[in-house]
């Protein structure tokens, strides 16, 4: 078994939603990340993809999207990103959903050699978009959720097996930890995983805070090819 990862799908098979707008290299993604998927995941391989998944609205405008992720080899695992409208409580949408994809929010899941944990996150006050008087509450909102998917987890979870989380927004901003990232570190997290950036990525998108290792799964910066995690989320190793 592999573990890859891969945010950002920003799929939009039922409405128009062109992403080529936003540059050339997303002109017919869909099809570029089917083609890269399928050279190297396997069914019995494991994807995580943190967010962003579909452009509808509804579970109607959601379902192509979500089929088409379904296609795909392997068992994939999801959670919410700020596009992803279409979604619903948790019971509804793992309802929706393919037999190969498991839904994760607010809570956690025994993958084998690790559990995974996961939940959507917010703009931080690191961010220098950030607007307290909109922001703070739903900033403390998700803090305050990402704790009760940690605490699944640490029930879930063996001496032996590695803490995986992933998240839509970054808990790390330019190199700069938030209370996401501390929260993160105090729970003993060996890697997380998020998205949301695109086009222009801090240069320490990728980095090592108290021991957690930050990975930016966003589909343009990965050039729309999922992302192997394999040795990150099974042995003990350090960031390169």
């Amino acid at each position: 078994m592999k573990v890859f990862a891969l945010s950002d799908l920003h799929l939009g098979f039922a409405v128009d939603k062109p992403m080529d707008k936003f540059g050339s290299m997303w002109k017919n993604h869909p099809r570029k990340i089917e083609a890269n998927w399928k050279k190297i995941v396997e069914d019995s391989d494991i994807v995580l993809v943190p967010g962003d998944i579909s452009w509808g609205i509804n579970f109607e405008e959601a379902k192509p999207d979500l089929d088409f992720l379904d296609s795909l080899p392997g068992r994939k695992f999801i959670c919410r990103g700020n596009h992803d409208y279409w979604w619903n409580s948790l019971s509804r949408v793992q309802k929706f959903v393919g037999p190969s994809i498991t839904v994760l929010q607010r809570n956690a899941v025994d993958c084998g050699e690790f559990v995974l944990a996961a939940s959507k996150g917010w703009n931080t006050p690191l961010w220098e978009g950030y607007k307290p008087t909109e922001d703070q509450k739903l900033y403390e909102r998700e803090l305050g959720r990402m704790l009760i998917a940690l605490k699944k987890a640490e029930q879930l979870k063996k001496p032996e097996q590695k803490l995986v989380y992933m998240m839509h927004f970054p808990p790390v901003v330019d190199g700069k930890p938030s209370k996401f990232a501390e929260y993160l570190s105090d729970c003993g997290v060996a890697l997380c995983l998020y998205g949301h950036l695109h086009g222009n990525w801090p240069e320490r998108a990728n980095m090592e805070y108290r021991g957690v290792l930050y990975r930016i799964a966003s589909a343009d910066y990965l050039k729309f090819k999922p992302m192997d995690i394999t040795s990150e989320v099974t042995s003990q190793c350090s960031f390169l």
